[in-house]
Parts: C-alpha cells; sequence; structure tokens
C-alpha cells in the first residue's frame, strides 16, 4: 500500500522524505491520538457513546506503543504481482444505522501543504476505500489530517522552557466515489501494477 503512495509522489515531486522523517511520523502517532481524545471534536468511542451518537471506532491502525504490529486488511480485487493489496488505515469509523464509513489518514509533516494536500494522500485514502467494510457502505467519506509540530515557550525568566506542542495543521475529506476521483486513481493504480504495459 505505502509504495503505491510513495509511487504516486515520485510522479511529482523529486523532494523525498528520509527513514528519520517516516520514524518520526510513527512515533508521535500516539501523541495525535491523545490529542485528538482531548480535543473538543474528540470522536473517540467514549465521547460519541456520551453525545448519543450511533458512530463508533471500528479500527485504529495507529503504531502505538506495546504493540506488535498494525492490524492490516486485504484487498483482494486490487492486486500487484497476483498478490491482494495490504492495507492498514489510521482510523475507521462506522454508523451501523446509516451504513456509512469514514476513513482517517494522519500524516505528520513540517512541509508545505498545498491547498489540496498531496495526491499521494488521496492515492492511499482511495484504496483504502475499497476496503470491503467501505465498497458495503452506503456513503464513504475519506479524510486527510496532516500534523505538525511547533515551539511552545513556558516559564519566567531564567526559569524559561520549550517543548514541541502538536496541532492539527490541515484537514480534508472527500468521497472517493466521485467518478472523476474514482476514475483518475484507479487508472493511476492499474498503471502502476502495469495491467497498461506502461510499467
Amino acid at each position: 500500500m505505502s509504495a503505491f503512495a510513495s509511487w504516486i509522489y515520485s510522479l511529482y515531486s523529486n523532494a523525498c522524505g528520509d527513514e528519520q522523517d517516516r520514524e518520526r511520523g510513527k512515533a508521535v502517532e500516539p501523541a495525535i491520538l491523545k490529542f485528538r481524545k482531548m480535543a473538543q471534536s474528540s470522536v473517540d468511542d467514549g465521547y460519541l457513546r456520551s453525545i448519543g451518537s450511533e458512530w463508533r471506532l471500528v479500527h485504529n491502525g495507529l503504531h502505538l506503543p506495546a504493540q506488535d504490529g498494525v492490524p492490516w486488511f486485504s484487498i483482494n480485487h486490487l492486486r500487484v504481482n497476483g498478490e491482494a493489496l495490504r492495507a492498514s488505515p489510521d482510523l475507521i469509523y462506522r454508523h451501523p444505522g446509516l451504513n456509512e464509513v469514514m476513513i482517517v489518514e494522519i500524516k505528520h509533516s513540517f512541509m508545505q501543504i498545498p491547498s489540496n494536500l498531496w495526491p499521494n494522500l488521496w492515492g492511499q485514502l482511495w484504496c483504502y476505500s475499497q476496503l470491503d467494510i467501505a465498497c458495503n457502505a452506503n456513503r464513504v467519506t475519506v479524510i486527510g489530517e496532516v500534523w505538525g509540530e511547533r515551539e511552545h515557550w513556558y516559564g519566567w525568566g531564567r526559569h524559561r522552557d520549550i517543548e514541541n506542542c502538536l496541532h492539527l495543521r490541515a484537514s480534508e475529506r472527500r468521497d472517493p466515489r466521485v467518478p472523476a476521483y474514482d476514475r483518475f486513481f484507479r487508472t493511476l493504480f492499474e498503471i502502476y501494477c502495469g495491467h497498461n504495459g506502461i510499467l
């Protein structure tokens, strides 16, 4: 799954994040989840139940402490070299009464953010929208969140100190079933897999 997103990124950018950037992104995932839970608009199950919402968190693919690995799904109809694509979205929410699904992908980045976020993020979310839970839903929404850190000074006089504070830099949502969105990333995936004889 990440190889496809990386391939899309290589089509439009020659900038390359290094392994340290990727590891930092994974390392801050628990803090991002904690921050989301503390926020007024938190959407963890406890908060959802407290407001009487039927939405439920049904999958958490974030890298959390004391976790051997993240759970993943196979997408049997998306195949690379005969193998089903494996995917683990960061968060999946489901409303059973409406049979609706929201899929959230969280990125941590210091890069400049385009107004529409990055194509590789939307490609990754397109793949997630092909999961059975999404394909069987009446409606699917995919959400890209970009988080960052900024320095925050606290204390007084000589006892001032600094810490890095997480903040949500951008959040965008899309309907992956819009024909132009689906057609664009489906075509890219076919090219990536070599179905069009290009690779």
